[in-house]
């Protein structure tokens, strides 16, 4: 179900009640406790749970609201921090998975057999896409 006011990815950054900011006092472990209530970082994605993101330099972290109301997802990159705000779980994790195909290949660290570059959300293969859950 889309917002009433906006697209599920256009949400403004400032909805969020609280969010990471960029952060240069430590590495991305530093930068992971000092996330704001409701943040938690997100180590694996995708069916086998390959890496997402290469600490401590890069971490990828997401936001859940206790009312379903807003998604969010934050990137630390050396402690600069970009922080998007969505409508829904749908938008965030499609996001995600675009992140992760750009994170598997720019730190070699993901799985073989990557989409094009540029692969649009629906277009990934199910084996890259969404949080990992341990079976």
């Amino acid at each position: 179900m889309s917002h009433p006011v906006f697209a599920d990815d256009e949400f403004p950054v400032s909805v969020l009640p609280d969010y990471p900011e960029d952060f240069h006092e430590g590495d991305g472990y530093d930068w992971i406790e000092s996330l704001p209530a409701g943040w938690t970082d997100v180590p694996l994605w995708g069916v086998d749970g390959w890496d997402l993101g290469a600490y401590p330099y890069s971490v990828v972290a997401h936001y859940n609201c206790p009312l379903g109301v807003i998604y969010g997802l934050a990137t630390f990159t050396e402690g600069d921090v970009t922080v998007r705000a969505y409508g829904s779980r749908e938008a965030r994790d499609a996001e995600t998975d675009e992140l992760a195909l750009s994170l598997w290949r720019y730190w070699k660290n993901g799985p073989d057999n990557l989409p094009a570059k540029n692969t649009a959300a629906a277009d990934i293969p199910t084996r890259f896409r969404g949080p990992y859950r341990a079976a």
